[in-house]
Parts: structure tokens; sequence; C-alpha cells
């Protein structure tokens, strides 16, 4: 619902979200309450007795997520990233065989198919906006595409604050997305191995199978939380390690193996620092992994490498973030990412939002796209 000038329409909604919220019984109405505002830490140390379970199920609080797993909101983070299904199962997560970019080789296939003509390595450098209104987009190489709708999957943030020209937005509204909270924290790297590592704690390589979390305690996140913030990135980081190859032989040669490393907390206001630092956080992921998989440096055929400034220049996410957005209350629901644009169409006519800027947040679960297809094909 759009809260800022509430309709019949908006109405409506705020009534069917009452009328679940209704359902709940008095248990789970004050657990709601509860998930909202405050820490997935207290959560968790309140239903749960082992350091290893409660860091299992933390882990999804601060995955993408610059904060402590104390922090208050991450109980929503955790909540996020549990949402959805993979093959009809909810509350799973998969590997799409080929990787990630046969997902977005799918949508292109039956876009195709369709008689959707399309574009790529084509840098955009300015929409254009007259009278209020989106009319064109203009490409780096000086081409001119004019529209009747433009449609953006970027971060709202880079969308209004460098695509667009700032005299042609409203003061509010630049000036929220200047102050639009962009930080994830996260550091991303990605492997070619020899072999398997060998971990200490897993015999059984069918256990290597899923997500391997190196982050034995709620209080170790806690820590690294704290030490990036006061050092600019944590000497024992939180890392994630995937091995796709072992379910998708597609990916590397037989025998051989790619990891990708999913890494928390690297400050991106250091900025231009990270030229600098890079190689010494990688230092400090590969020392974290070494403690679980000793042998583990020794494996390493060739690496890539994304620091938080890494990922925005190289893919224009904002502050290293994957979420194009902070998922703090004051950036979800109606007010993602902007009071007033929670139904995909912003301030300016014509001009949509499609991304993981928009509702309900980042991850790969194209329901912002779905969301936003449906409200334009309305308004058509």
């Amino acid at each position: 619902p759009d809260l800022t000038g509430i309709s019949f329409a908006d109405i409506g909604r705020l009534f069917r979200l009452s009328r679940h919220y209704l359902r709940l019984d008095d248990e789970d109405k004050r657990f709601l309450v509860k998930l909202f505002g405050s820490s997935a830490g207290e959560i968790l140390d309140d239903r749960f007795e082992t350091d290893l379970v409660k860091a299992l199920l933390g882990f999804d609080a601060v995955v993408g997520h610059y904060a402590s797993p104390y922090s208050p909101g991450s109980a929503y983070v955790l909540l996020h990233h549990v949402v959805g299904e993979v093959n009809g199962r909810s509350g799973v997560w998969g590997h799409a065989v080929g990787g990630m970019g046969a997902i977005s080789d799918a949508i292109a296939a039956e876009a195709t198919a369709l008689g959707v003509k399309m574009i790529t390595d084509a840098p955009v450098q300015e929409v254009e906006v007259s009278g209020g209104r989106a009319i064109a987009v203009r490409l780096d190489s000086g081409e001119r595409m004019s529209a009747d709708l433009v449609v953006a999957n970027v971060n709202p943030k880079l969308l209004y604050t460098r695509l667009i020209d700032h005299a042609a937005i409203n003061p509010a509204t630049l000036r929220h997305f200047e102050e639009y909270r962009c930080q994830s924290g996260t550091f991303r790297m990605n492997v070619a191995l020899e072999d398997l590592p060998a971990f200490t704690g897993a015999k059984d390589p069918a256990a290597l199978t899923g997500g391997i979390i190196m982050a034995p305690s709620l209080s170790y996140m806690d820590r690294a939380h704290s030490d990036a913030r006061a050092e600019g990135f944590s000497q024992r980081p939180i890392v994630e390690m995937l091995i796709p190859s072992l379910v998708d032989d597609s990916l590397a040669p037989q025998g051989r193996h790619i990891a990708s490393l999913f890494c928390q907390h690297f400050d991106p206001a250091l900025g231009h620092q990270w030229n600098e630092r890079r190689e010494d956080a990688v230092a400090a992921i590969f020392d974290t992994v070494e403690r679980f998989a000793p042998g583990f440096r020794s494996l390493v055929l060739a690496k890539q490498v994304h620091s938080p400034l890494d990922l925005e220049e190289k893919f224009g996410l904002v502050g290293g973030d994957i979420f194009h957005g902070r998922l703090s209350l004051d950036q979800l629901f109606s007010a993602r990412p902007m009071l007033g644009m929670g139904q995909y169409q912003t301030d300016i006519e014509g001009l949509w939002l499609c991304g993981s800027g928009a509702h309900p947040g980042g991850g790969v679960s194209g329901i912002p796209g779905h969301n936003a297809a449906r409200e334009i094909s309305k308004s058509l």
C-alpha cells in the first residue's frame, strides 16, 4: 500500500494484510512484532542452547547485512533469507546448473522467443527526463534510444544520483537517495582448486555439497562486525564456502573444483583504500579457511576477488551492496526504496523500478520484477 496518500485501493491492500494478521494466534502476533524490531541474536539465544546451532541459523542474519547478529532489525534479515522456495520446496536454496549466469540466460532465451530485442555491453550514461517524464536512455556510446517507458533494474541510489540530471529531480527525492543506505559489508571470492579441501569437521565428502559456514558462534560474528568497524575489515571474518562443482560437473575439469567464498564483514567506507588493502583481506579470509581446512591455500590454482569497491565498480552495486539497499525497517515494505515508490512507479512519470531496490528486496526471487511487470501492465 502507498502510505503517502491512501486511496481506496490502498485501503483494500491494508485490509487484506490485516486479515492475514488477525488469523495469527496471540503468541504469533507477539512474535511477529518482536521479529521486526529485535535482533536475531536475542531470538536465537531465547530458543537454543548450542552455539553451533545458533551460528548456523544466525548466519542468515548477517548475509549481505553490515551489522552484528545482535543489531536491532537483524531478525528480519534472517527471515528474509528463508523466504522463498526451490522446485516447490519452501525455505531452501539451490545451485543453478551452469552457474548463476544460467538464470540470466534462461530469462534471455524466453524473452528472445517472445520477440524481445536485447542489447548488451551497452553502458547507460543517462536516463533523460523532460517535463517530469522519462523519455529516453542515452548510452555511453552516444546512442540515444527514445522510450515510452523506462524500467530500471539498477540500485535506485545509482539511478537517482548518477543517471538522472539532478535538475530534473525533486530536491526532497534527491536528498532521500543521497542518504539511502547501501553497505552490505560483503567481500566475494571465487577460487579454482586442484582438489577438494579437507575440513577437520567433515569426514564425508557429501557434507561439502551444502553451505560450509566458518563462524562458530554468534559472538564470533559480533566481533567480526566490531573489528570491521574499527579496522576496516575483520581479521577473523565470517566465511561461507560453496563448492558447486560437486553437484554440477560442467563447472570444472574432472578432478578439479571451484569454490565460492561469501565473506563478511568488510567496510565499504574504505572506498579506494581497497585497492591497497584487497590482498590483506584475501590473506585474512584464507587464514580463516585454513583454521577449518588445513592446507587449503596449497590447493588454490587461481582466484577472482571482489572487494566492496570492486562490486561497485564492476557491477554498479553502490557501496558493494548486493541487495541494492540495506534491509532495515526504514527501507522496507512501502518505504522501499522510498515512501510513495513502493508500487514500482517512481515520482518521475514513465520511470519504473523492478530490481532488488524495490519491494521486497534482494535475493534471487524474481518477485520485484514480477510485481513491477504486473503494475506496468495495469497502468497500460
